[in-house]
């Protein structure tokens, strides 16, 4: 006998899927919105030493209009070479800002990132 999940027994809702969109990849743009104080992933560096560092989003800047639609802008605080390093990132028109949810943890080991 096979235990359901309570998500197979009870249809979704609209916030459910809302909550359970999340990146397939780590390196296409993926939109998402993320309060100041939201830790994120984000692949930064020069040359060899690029690499994908945590982070946290300080704020939010300027929105971008595009094409394919209005993209936030954030304000991302890092360590690098011992050093806080502030950034701006689009994520929605950049790949290189990611949330930091099991799902992108999940990509991140397939990568061979250490967490």
């Amino acid at each position: 006998m096979r235990l359901r999940n309570w998500k197979e027994t009870i249809p979704p809702t609209i916030e459910d899927t809302l909550r359970d969109v999340h990146p397939h990849s780590l390196y296409v743009g993926f939109h998402w919105y993320a309060p100041p104080g939201t830790p994120c992933w984000v692949f930064v560096g020069e040359g060899k030493n690029k690499k994908w560092r945590q982070g946290l989003v300080g704020g939010e800047g300027p929105q971008v209009l595009t094409n394919e639609g209005v993209f936030r802008t954030y304000e991302v605080s890092y360590n690098m070479n011992r050093q806080r390093v502030v950034n701006k990132f689009t994520p929605g028109i950049h790949w290189e800002m990611k949330p930091d949810s099991p799902e992108v943890r999940e990509l991140l080991r397939e990568a061979g990132v250490f967490i």
